[in-house]
């Protein structure tokens, strides 16, 4: 018995029960798809799973859940010889009870809970209490006229159900930055669709590795599609170099890829394009380029990490374990990238550039 708890969608008024309800599709969706069972049960407050305990760690990575424990449940009065017997193979230096009553039609408060299966405990195997730092915390939460015990709480993602915000092209590479920006978005309960520039070299690989990973927060495997690079890029670098303007080829190419993944986005519904971007990261993130590159495509572009520096951006990455398939991704040395690249560029002059680059046919 796996219970799950939920925070945000708590404060959803009216469309709580629809969230609700999401969640529990979404959670079923994601045990089914590693092969396991498991029937969810909407409760006030939290979601019941009836799967064996190695759910957990599958139902801590969907998207709305805050945390999940491997639970027994019982009657109140069950809990002492539960205790008895569960905690035999266990000897910790301290403990401590917490309680938690979503039932308030049950007699005893939350305190008087812990003080009576404290006491019990203390009784039983002479354990010493610490409410500040105990080895082990054991925990009941009272739900709808049972006690539910467990004696561990796994963090989850926390965020929204995947699925209620719609639908978003991510630009996804085998980098750092990029697959943080989808997981963020799939946070969010946005259902992504992954677009991957392949520049060769086995990157494609990777990014089809870091989309593994990344299904795993979300219910339906993510759609990955496949762009050629350079056939994309090359007509934009070719009317550069006759126009002798090679230090806007990275601006360029970003807006060519935008607009790319634009049309795209129309095709399949999607709402909006997410990238990777942080600002000032690198010569296409200045604040400048990113105003060129968002004004050139008339489709909404989100940056959800814009205002991240490196080492937090990092973290995530470890922490979802998409940092460990960017240490594979290939060195791809972008064969358009000139010597000199754009910063800080004039706006009259990048005007100036898209109104020649149209008279190849090309619109940036």
């Amino acid at each position: 018995m796996i219970l799950v708890r939920y925070g945000e969608i708590a404060i959803k008024g009216g469309k709580r029960r629809e969230f609700e309800r999401k969640l529990k599709e979404n959670i079923e969706k994601a045990l089914m798809r590693k092969g396991m069972g498991g029937r969810v049960k909407i409760l006030r407050g939290r979601l019941l799973v009836d799967a064996n305990d190695e759910a957990a760690a599958i139902i801590a990575k969907v998207p709305g859940v805050i945390s999940v424990s491997p639970a027994r449940e019982m009657s109140y009065e069950e809990i002492p010889e539960y205790l008895r017997r569960a905690l035999k193979a266990k000897s910790p230096k301290s403990f401590k009870v917490e309680t938690q009553r979503l039932d308030k039609t049950f007699l005893r408060t939350s305190v008087e809970v812990n003080r009576e299966i404290g006491a019990f405990v203390v009784k039983e195997f002479g354990w010493r209490v610490d409410l500040e730092k105990p080895e082990l915390v054991i925990g009941v939460e009272i739900i709808a006229g049972k006690a539910y015990v467990f004696f561990e709480r796994i963090r989850g993602v926390g965020g929204l159900p995947v699925g209620t915000q719609g639908k978003v092209i991510v630009l996804l590479s085998g980098g750092i930055d990029s697959p943080v920006a989808a997981f963020l978005m799939l946070k969010r309960g946005a259902e992504i669709v992954a677009v991957h520039f392949d520049q060769g070299m086995n990157a494609r690989s990777v990014v089809e590795r870091v989309v593994e990973i990344l299904n795993d927060y979300s219910p339906e495997p993510i759609e990955l599609i496949i762009e050629d690079h350079f056939e994309i890029l090359k007509p934009y670098v070719v009317a550069l170099n006759r126009l002798n303007r090679r230090e806007w080829t990275c601006v360029v190419c970003k807006v060519a890829m935008l607009k790319r993944a634009a049309e795209i986005a129309k095709e399949v519904g999607a709402l909006g394009v997410v990238t990777g971007d942080s600002l000032g990261q690198v010569a296409s993130q200045t604040l400048t380029n990113l105003y060129f590159e968002t004004m050139s495509v008339d489709f909404p572009i989100h940056r959800p990490l814009i205002g991240m520096d490196k080492e937090e951006i990092v973290a995530i990455a470890r922490k979802i374990g998409t940092y460990d398939a960017f240490l594979q991704y290939p060195y791809c040395e972008c064969p358009f990238r000139p010597e000199r690249v754009v910063t800080q560029g004039k706006l009259e002059e990048f005007e100036k550039i898209r109104k020649e680059l149209k008279r190849f046919e090309l619109k940036p």
